[in-house]
């Protein structure tokens, strides 16, 4: 018998257009990282601007490489959720504007379950500003699996 999660999760659809755009911007991450650090090592003669170098290399790797596999994460579970969850229209029930550097808004959604179920979604694409500001007359294409307890709102078109 399967263990039911206990609470929703939302999956961040990524199509695989999307992901391999990503991808190719990770690999460049771990290029750029590899070679700062034979770079560092070979042409530069301070210690200090050594480890430096060094260091911010290894992070642009690791950062490169965490891409990588949230990409790859993201995009399968995507692939999943488009395989077995319905397409489904979530109500925005109220949203807040989120001071930032640019416009946001954290919406508060409402799932149709039988038990009254509010998820949140934070976003800054279009539509979800336009719902947010709309709200509490307003909704979002989304996709549902109530069986996972997983959704996701669609932003644009999934090509999986």
């Amino acid at each position: 018998m399967p263990v039911e999660p206990p609470e929703w999760t939302e999956v961040e659809l990524t199509s695989l257009r999307g992901a391999v755009g990503q991808r190719i911007i990770a690999a460049m991450l771990v290029a750029v990282g590899l070679v700062g650090v034979v770079l560092s090592i070979l042409a530069v003669p301070d210690w200090w601007v050594v480890v430096s170098v060094f260091l911010v290399s290894v992070f642009l790797g690791v950062v490169g490489l965490s891409l990588w596999f949230h990409v790859g994460m993201s995009a399968a579970a995507t692939v999943e959720l488009v395989r077995v969850g319905a397409p489904t229209a979530l109500r925005v029930l109220r949203s807040e504007e989120i001071a930032d550097e640019s416009i946001v808004f954290r919406l508060f959604l409402r799932l149709p379950e039988e038990e009254l179920v509010v998820v949140q979604h934070q976003c800054s694409q279009g539509q979800c500003v336009e719902a947010g500001r709309a709200a509490p007359h307003s909704e979002v294409p989304a996709i549902l699996d109530p069986v996972t307890k997983s959704w996701g709102v669609v932003h644009g078109r999934l090509d999986v």
